[in-house]
């Protein structure tokens, strides 16, 4: 026969919650701890006016129509360099999406409504270029699917106009869903899709189809057509784990005191500094050997890393620390293959390389994230 519990809850611990006395709750258990959450799913999802979406989004769609119509443009290509409706959507959603998305995360944090009260303003800056970016990357890679889906397609302004409506309605209702739960793991997430899809988008986007043949640094040389997407994706990406570190110590650093929580904030500190100058000075001639430098740089912070993290993290899992000298010796043994033999391009080392030490560096986020 299962033996029953009883949990008694504090009331001071529903002080900053939206639950009721009457309300019914469901309680699970993940990663040693009870989440008590509305019982009904519907309830666990932010609750968002509809006219705070769609009222913008009609008025988007009116300076669309208004202007088409000044133009006397009766038929619009739906992507194409020209005036088309992948132009008039990027512009018209990344405004107002970015608007409405600074709105609702200032309106959040100043009501400590959700949880964005954490975060600090020197925080917001920065997810909002970040969030940017994504949007930006999102709409680039969305409508050069669809062109490839529907070649030489145009539409009416008419149609179109419902077309924006429709795209900016629903942006809007993903940034004001985006702010109202703005959370470390939410910001672990578009730092991972910025890295990703902006790198993604470089390749696609670029003029030179064998760019692997060089090296993974030449999607960031004057060499390459998309080097500024490439070089913008590392410099904001650094910058916004500045951040993800700033807002998960400042938090961390009220449990656990001492040199060993400070060192290791420093070196992720040197780490996102890296990132972000990497993109700052790309592979050009002008800046390869400080290109070459920084690299080495960020390795030789990983490796540190790596081998001080059982000593530098509050209470590291026996599992973490096997995954970590694990991925530690992969890198090092493709580093010894890679110099040794012809057996791996320098494409490949170092698209290996980002790929271990980046998943690497995603786990210790979280783990810090989850003390």
């Amino acid at each position: 026969m299962a033996k029953k519990y009883k949990i008694e809850i504090p009331a001071s611990a529903l002080k900053d919650t939206d639950f009721d006395l009457g309300d019914k709750l469901s309680l699970s258990v993940s990663h040693k701890q009870f989440n008590i959450r509305p019982a009904n799913v519907i309830d666990q999802l932010p609750q968002i006016n509809i006219w705070f979406y769609t009222v913008p989004a009609f008025l988007m769609m009116i300076i669309f129509f208004v202007y088409t119509r000044s133009q006397d443009i009766s038929q619009i290509a739906l992507n194409g360099k020209d005036y088309s409706i992948a132009n008039a959507a990027t512009l018209l959603g990344v405004t107002c999406g970015l608007t409405i998305f600074v709105i609702a995360a200032v309106w959040t944090k100043m009501h400590r409504s959700g949880p964005t009260k954490d975060l600090y303003w020197r925080n917001i800056p920065t997810i909002v270029i970040a969030t940017g970016l994504i949007l930006v990357f999102s709409f680039y890679a969305a409508f050069w699917l669809l062109e490839r889906m529907f070649m030489d397609a145009s539409f009416d302004v008419y149609t179109s106009s419902v077309m924006i409506f429709m795209i900016v309605a629903a942006v809007n209702y993903i940034m004001i869903n985006l702010a109202m739960t703005l959370t470390t793991s939410v910001i672990t997430n578009l730092l991972t899709i910025m890295i990703i899809g902006g790198m993604v988008f470089s390749i696609l986007t670029n003029s030179s189809r064998d760019w692997w043949k060089h090296n993974f640094s030449f999607l960031g040389t004057a060499k390459n057509s998309a080097n500024f997407q490439f070089n913008v994706t590392l410099i904001f990406s650094g910058v916004l784990m500045i951040t993800l570190v700033d807002y998960l110590f400042v938090n961390l650093q009220k449990r656990f005191r001492g040199r060993r929580i400070l060192i290791l904030r420093w070196l992720l500190y040197a780490l996102s500094a890296c990132i972000a100058s990497i993109g700052l000075f790309p592979n050009d001639p002008e800046f390869h050997v400080l290109h070459d430098r920084i690299s080495m740089w960020l390795v030789y912070i990983i490796l540190i890393l790596i081998a001080t993290v059982r000593w530098l993290l509050p209470r590291v899992t026996k599992q973490f620390l096997i995954l970590s000298y694990a991925m530690g010796a992969i890198m090092g043994i493709e580093y010894i293959v890679f110099k040794l033999s012809d057996y791996l391009s320098l494409t490949a080392f170092e698209l290996l390389e980002f790929g271990l030490a980046f998943s690497w560096i995603l786990l210790l986020l979280q783990n810090i994230g989850g003390l």
